[in-house]
């Protein structure tokens, strides 16, 4: 009996999902410029602000913490 991977099953669905995030800026991209400034502006005025750098932080904290306890647990 050979092993299998537990994870074969989730590859189609990335690549999948890879295909969509891939295919989706194309509607952006054709409306002209207008959207991504609009896109720059409501995040530079969101970073801008004291609350939207206290978000970012945790949200960057978050991820860091939850990759850490990821890798050290698939050490064992």
């Amino acid at each position: 009996m050979t092993k299998q991977s537990h994870r074969t099953g989730w590859r189609p669905a990335v690549l999948a999902a890879a295909g969509c995030l891939l295919l989706a800026p194309a509607r952006a991209l054709a409306g002209g410029g207008a959207y991504w400034t609009g896109f720059k502006r409501w995040w530079t005025n969101f970073l801008g602000d004291q609350d939207g750098v206290i978000v970012v932080v945790i949200v960057v904290g978050i991820i860091s913490l939850l990759i850490i306890t990821r890798v050290k647990g698939n050490k064992t």
